[in-house]
């Protein structure tokens, strides 16, 4: 009622709202913002698993998965066997195979390689869904992990800033990559680790017990972590020192004791090849050292240890850059982050290896992620103010898409190879639906291959094959150890020649596994010791002790014949080394 119609019933007037005062009336409650913005989160995750899982689906339908998604199932397939963490895969990498030129062993336990014991609690999904059950597994944790993340924001901060801690973890290239990659056993960390922080936010006893105990299980090194946990509550909360010190003491201790204890019971891979490989740089001639001894040579160097933490510094650069830019850079000026993130990053820039730590789309990055996105809350939860600031929701829109768009065109793990070329010079690409009829015809041919009949197979068709007890790649191994130690070959050989025929001229790795497959290819069928029972689409099946129809012969001679002769890729070779 405006002043004058309430003068003409003789009633007190109130002055007209201020614009102000309008847009408050109007403006949602708080529990309206959080009942929308969680709203948001739920659909950003959705999104996230809904293409997380296809894309899994993608790999192992058309043949981008790989030799680790083929090691954890059939560690998983053979614990419900009886047999829990034996692994022929694993056993191919060991040091007896890698350094002592034995063969893959049956009843080899992939515990001397990773300590993992907490992957037992996977062992019933993989009996009942197979090879399907490992991306299911990965994608739904890291999904989890989200959703936690955002539970934990929510305590420190309004709802809408929380939800866009949710939205940029969701498109973290460091959680993309890896999540859209071969199972790892990493993928279970961003989850125990955020449910262990939401705990001590909460008070809760029980919450932060199991995430405490859960968290060292998950593999040898993850303990670390909980003695970055226990730095960070010294520092932010001392009245918990105590808490800190259990922490601290359970987590670091269990790395001693299961890097120099437990590990070495089952093989002595940890200290003759991991130690070697990752730190290598520290040991000077020696070729074997346990943790310990390595930490010890590691601070007796300060130099070596100085340059290795810049080194090289463009690549350190870009890994910061790339795991701080969904947050914009957030981060990299939190306490909180470096105190609950340092230890594990301290560890990757320390190493070396084949697999390069500081790749932003491999599993490595889940050692970081959980203390980066904690100590984010923690900051944002002092700073709130600065989320209201003019333009800042923008940057923050055109970070997410940034690192979604680095994401997108690193191709992460083959996973985008229906999209993306895997080489523009030379030119490495084949359509998605010819990517789904080979991978069909792949499938027809491996179905010859009786279910428990030991295989060969090249690295595209180990995770099709893994399930079984024994599987060793081809052409490295074509033969293994029973548990008795006898050398027995393989009943099976399966080769995806198409694969390597396509990324041969483009990878040189690709290209020294054809050539060697190519001429074993034809050993074993001229010799007669194998024969050839499928060849379709350029997938070749062969069984020991079976003869060769020469329409067989001829068709495989024909297939083997496409690219370059084998003077031509060796002397291409020998110019790319």
């Amino acid at each position: 009622m405006d002043p004058q119609e309430a003068a003409a019933l003789g009633q007190p007037s109130r002055p007209a709202a201020t614009p102000k005062e309008q847009a408050e009336r109007h403006a949602p409650s708080r529990s309206q913002r959080q009942i929308q913005a969680t709203r948001r989160v739920w659909i950003a995750a959705a999104v996230f698993a809904a293409v997380g899982l296809l894309l899994q689906w993608w790999r192992l339908s058309v043949l981008t998965a790989s030799y680790d998604q083929g090691i954890f199932l059939q560690v998983l397939a053979n614990g419900w066997r009886g047999h829990p963490f034996e692994s022929t895969l694993s056993s191919q990498l060991s040091t007896n195979v890698v350094h002592g030129g034995e063969l893959p062993a049956l009843g080899y336990h992939r515990l001397g390689q990773h300590f993992t014991p907490i992957l037992v609690l996977w062992i019933p999904l993989v009996r009942l869904l197979g090879l399907w059950a490992l991306p299911l597994i990965q994608v739904g944790l890291v999904t989890a992990a989200g959703l936690v993340l955002h539970q934990l924001a929510r305590r420190r901060l309004e709802p809408g800033l929380a939800a866009w801690i949710a939205f940029s973890f969701f498109a973290a290239n460091a959680v993309v990559g890896p999540t859209w990659g071969n199972f790892t056993d990493l993928c279970q960390l961003p989850l125990v680790f955020f449910l262990l922080i939401l705990g001590l936010e909460r008070r809760c006893l029980w919450q932060i017990v199991l995430g405490a105990l859960v968290m060292p299980l998950i593999r040898e090194d993850t303990g670390v972590l909980l003695v970055g946990v226990a730095l960070w509550l010294v520092v932010r909360q001392r009245q918990r020192w105590p808490l800190a010190l259990a922490l601290a003491a359970y987590g670091g201790g269990w790395v001693v004791l299961v890097t120099n204890g437990l590990m070495p019971l089952f093989s002595e891979d940890n200290s003759r090849r991991f130690m070697v490989e990752n730190f290598g740089q520290y040991l000077g001639e020696r070729n074997q050292a346990s943790s310990l001894e390595v930490l010890l040579l590691v601070l007796r160097q300060p130099l070596i240890l100085l340059r290795e933490l810049v080194s090289p510094p463009g690549q350190t650069l870009r890994y910061l850059l790339a795991q701080g830019l969904p947050l914009i850079f957030v981060p990299l000026i939190a306490l909180d982050s470096w105190l609950l993130m340092g230890l594990p990053l301290l560890g990757l820039l320390l190493a070396q290896g084949t697999n390069n730590p500081l790749s932003i789309n491999i599993r490595y990055t889940f050692l970081v992620v959980p203390g980066l996105f904690s100590g984010a809350v923690f900051w944002w939860g002092r700073h709130g103010a600065v989320f209201h600031r003019r333009h800042l929701k923008a940057v923050w829109s055109g970070a997410l898409l940034l690192s979604l768009l680095f994401a997108l065109s690193a191709n992460p793990n083959r996973s985008l190879s229906f999209l993306i070329p895997d080489s523009i010079h030379p030119w490495v690409y084949q359509a998605p639906w010819r990517q789904w009829q080979h991978g069909q015809a792949a499938r027809r041919a491996l179905s010859t291959i009786p279910a428990e009949a030991s295989v060969a197979a090249n690295t595209p068709l180990v995770p099709l094959l893994a399930s079984r007890p024994v599987v060793v790649r081809f052409p490295y191994a074509e033969a293994y150890q029973d548990r008795q130690g006898q050398e027995r070959p393989v009943d099976w050989i399966a080769v995806d020649v198409d694969w390597l025929q396509r990324y041969a001229v483009a990878f040189p790795g690709d290209e020294q596994q054809y050539r060697k497959v190519r001429k074993r290819l034809r050993q074993l069928v001229n010799e007669q010791r194998y024969g050839i029972r499928q060849l379709e689409d350029g997938v070749v099946v062969l069984e020991r002790g079976a003869p060769s129809r020469s329409s067989d012969q001829r068709q495989l001679k024909q297939l083997l014949s496409q690219g370059q002769d084998d003077t031509q890729a060796e002397s291409k070779s020998d110019k790319v080394r």
